[in-house]
């Protein structure tokens, strides 16, 4: 079974961004149970995807390739994740 690129680079950037979420060691902030159900969510999200799609490799399954914008998104959100080291709470506050 041949994976798209897309596909392929997407999965290794929502592996990425899924591990640097659940290794986030909070030294000093504070705890927000809004901003951590928003780093839950993102990180079951991503990698739910990465996992899906490397099962769906092993099993020979067919995987949906990804559109090339959405993967823009994932380059900036990995970006993002990695600049503020995991903490969702920096990724949301340089949004506004």
């Amino acid at each position: 079974m041949i994976v798209d690129l897309y596909t392929m680079i997407a999965s290794m950037l929502c592996s990425y961004i899924c591990w640097r979420l659940a290794t986030f060691c909070p030294q000093g902030c504070r705890y927000r149970l809004g901003m951590s159900v928003c780093a839950y969510m993102l990180a079951v999200g991503t990698g739910g995807y990465a996992i899906d799609n490397f099962l769906s490799m092993l099993k020979g399954l067919p995987i949906d390739p990804v559109n090339p914008f959405l993967l823009i998104v994932f380059v900036i959100l990995a970006v993002l994740v990695w600049q503020a080291r995991g903490n969702v709470a920096a990724v949301l506050r340089k949004a506004r």
